[in-house]
């Protein structure tokens, strides 16, 4: 609402104005990234666990949001918060992942069936055919977790040795 009485004015001053309140929002909100972050990061150190995240690129053309939370949404620096995990984690010696999104709040983490009627409202998860209900956020996050697990197989998987030939040589 500030804002837009400002950009109305069409000066410099309204100008000059627009840009003190736009770093004033970018250091508030990278602020609330890091310390976010660092919570994070101080949680799963503490309890020996490490942090999945979907991978966040794109998010402001995969999601619809109600025209209020819409400026809210392409304000906020997601990409950021996920830079500061990810630093902070490789400090502190935390695993950290980052896993596909596709379909994580639309598959049921009990049975694997991925359909877009398991999500009846925005907010409610019921899978059409095993009944697993609870909210979105619950399952989408379990699902995250799921796929971190089983991708943090193949991140630490050691390299197997090269295959030598019998007879030692490599000639045919």
């Amino acid at each position: 609402m500030a804002r837009r009485s400002v950009r109305r004015k069409k000066t410099r001053s309204a100008r000059r104005r627009l840009s003190r309140r736009k770093c004033k929002e970018q250091r508030h909100a990278t602020h609330v990234n890091h310390v976010i972050s660092k919570e994070i990061v101080s949680v799963a150190q503490r309890t020996g666990r490490g942090i999945a995240v979907e991978e966040l690129d794109g998010i402001r053309e995969r999601v619809r949001l109600r025209r209020d939370q819409r400026a809210t949404l392409s304000s906020w620096p997601f990409h950021q918060l996920g830079q500061h995990l990810a630093y902070k984690a490789r400090r502190a010696g935390v695993p950290f992942l980052e896993v596909d999104p596709a379909y994580t709040s639309q598959r049921c983490p009990r049975c694997g069936h991925t359909e877009r009627a398991n999500r009846p409202t925005r907010d409610r998860f019921c899978c059409r055919r095993c009944g697993l209900a609870g909210p979105a956020d619950v399952v989408a996050g379990v699902n995250v977790r799921d796929r971190a697990r089983s991708a943090w197989v193949f991140v630490t998987m050691p390299v197997p040795p090269p295959v030598q030939p019998e007879g030692g040589r490599c000639d045919p």
